[in-house]
């Protein structure tokens, strides 16, 4: 049985941009090391150049764009979360995990720069 050893997210910088736009990657990491990709829609962007990017506010605002969201007008804080973590673990059944939403929500989240992140950060001396 697969199970999911923590939830990496990819965040690297959108090509040719000068301010700071970034394409986020949610994945889940097997035991095995093996990722599977769960979000591959999600980003941000600010008025800001990369000269003035920071590697700590890029962490928080790529885990912040993965989710979860916001709760809907009429909606909960806590109602939203399950309907997050829901919806995650509806698309890991997709792929054959079964894994309780009691049991992701444990699980380590970490943010990792892609290499074009990573030399714009590198350049502008962060």
């Amino acid at each position: 049985m697969k199970a999911i050893a923590k939830f990496p997210s990819l965040a690297e910088a959108e090509p040719g941009s000068t301010q700071v736009s970034v394409g986020v990657l949610f994945q889940a990491q097997l035991d095995d090391g093996k990722c599977i990709a769960l979000l591959d829609d999600r980003g941000f962007f600010t008025s800001a150049q990369w000269q003035q990017a920071r590697p700590e506010e890029i962490r928080d605002t790529a885990l912040a764009a993965v989710g979860p969201d916001e709760p809907a007008p009429g909606r909960t804080q806590a109602e939203a979360l399950h309907d997050y973590w829901e919806y995650i673990a509806s698309l890991l059944a997709a792929q054959q995990i079964q894994e309780p939403t009691e049991e992701l929500v444990k699980l380590e989240h970490e943010v990792r720069f892609g290499p074009r992140l990573q030399r714009l950060l590198a350049s502008s001396g962060r």
